[in-house]
């Protein structure tokens, strides 16, 4: 198993998130016999159907993290 991953830093340089692509986490979880809880596996679908319908859409990190991250 290859995974790559991404992280994030905070201010001061300390690590504070990992990131792995989907494909990569399929691989974990299937390796690990984890499950998403179906809480979850509800709400990224409504999330996906607000995304197909046009009602929702993705923003860019780079465009709102001035926004919240002061």
């Amino acid at each position: 198993m290859d995974i790559n991953p991404q992280y994030t830093y905070d201010k001061q340089g300390n690590p504070v998130g990992v990131f792995i692509s989907i494909d990569e986490w399929n691989e974990v979880s299937d390796a690990l016999h984890l499950e998403i809880p179906e809480w979850q596996r509800k709400a990224l679908d409504s999330a996906i159907e607000l995304l197909d319908s046009g009602k929702a859409e993705l923003l860019r990190w780079e465009d709102i993290k001035g926004k919240i991250v002061s």
